[in-house]
């Protein structure tokens, strides 16, 4: 009968102490953060759930074990935003990251984009 007692006990210690938070897609920064992760388990179907709809079939496995030998354990995550405008320039903006406390994003700096460059973002 203890060892009943003490088994229900354990039990409902053990699973009330799972108060781990689940990351989900829901900042581009998560997002990036759960490819990464999905790259380094080698998890080909879950890395192509975080894909729009319209872009899912565009990575192929070969693509994506060639992505995976890019990654290391160390990486630093920065969030960049694109500002293009009618007239065909472009410019890069870094944000700080922002943090729970937060209430607005910080630029950190912004770089007009090089003609060179300019096509890689184009659509």
């Amino acid at each position: 009968m203890k060892k009943s007692i003490l088994c229900i006990f354990l039990f409902a210690l053990l699973s009330g102490c799972n108060n781990e938070k689940v990351l989900e897609p829901d900042t581009a920064m998560n997002a990036a953060t759960l490819m990464k992760h999905r790259m380094n388990i080698e998890n080909y179907e879950a890395f192509k759930q975080l894909f729009h709809e319209a872009s899912k079939g565009e990575v192929t496995m070969e693509e994506f074990d060639e992505l995976g030998k890019l990654t290391t354990a160390s990486t630093d995550f920065r969030e960049h935003m694109l500002v293009t405008f009618t007239n065909g320039e472009m410019l890069l903006v870094e944000f700080a990251p922002k943090l729970e406390d937060d209430e607005h994003y910080q630029i950190v700096d912004v770089k007009p984009v090089p003609d060179d460059v300019k096509a890689f973002f184009e659509r």
